[in-house]
């Protein structure tokens, strides 16, 4: 078992014993460092600009919007803090890129330090990026299409 299971499990083991869940759900995902993440990639060169700094929208659902032009070339992409620190560096969960396509969710790998994701837009336009650490498994990625 990995140090986030181990964590994961201590923490749902601390849940069900204390009845003070949603309290504890959100010092975790704080300790976890999740709203500390950042939009990476080729449209960033990279680097955590504040711009692309995920916003909580749910409870463990963080998110940011971002412009991209449809110019025929993919997005590489993937969630990281601002150091790459391992449990924070969120790409796709297999060993290969994924073609991210609207609206459909992809499993996500924290302790990953190759593997992006891929999003190539059809159409010019704000997009939205979603990671969602709720519920059990891994994270699921996200992107939708804005106004």
């Amino acid at each position: 078992m990995n140090n986030m299971n181990i964590k994961t499990f201590s923490v749902l083991l601390f849940l069900f014993f204390s009845g003070c869940a949603s309290t504890v759900i959100e010092e975790f995902a704080k300790n976890e460092g999740y709203d500390q993440l950042y939009l990476r990639g080729v449209f960033s060169w990279w680097e955590a600009d504040e711009q692309y700094k995920l916003k909580e929208v749910a409870e463990q659902v963080f998110a940011t919007r971002i412009e991209l032009i449809a110019d025929g070339q993919p997005y590489d992409f993937k969630f990281a803090d601002v150091n790459w620190t391992p449990g924070l560096n969120c790409g796709y969960a297999n060993k290969s890129n994924i073609v991210v396509k609207l609206g459909t969710r992809y499993r996500a790998n924290c302790e990953t330090t190759d593997n992006n994701f891929v999003f190539t837009p059809t159409e010019t336009g704000m997009f939205e990026f979603t990671i969602d650490f709720s519920g059990f498994g891994s994270p699921k990625v996200s992107i939708k299409k804005v106004n």
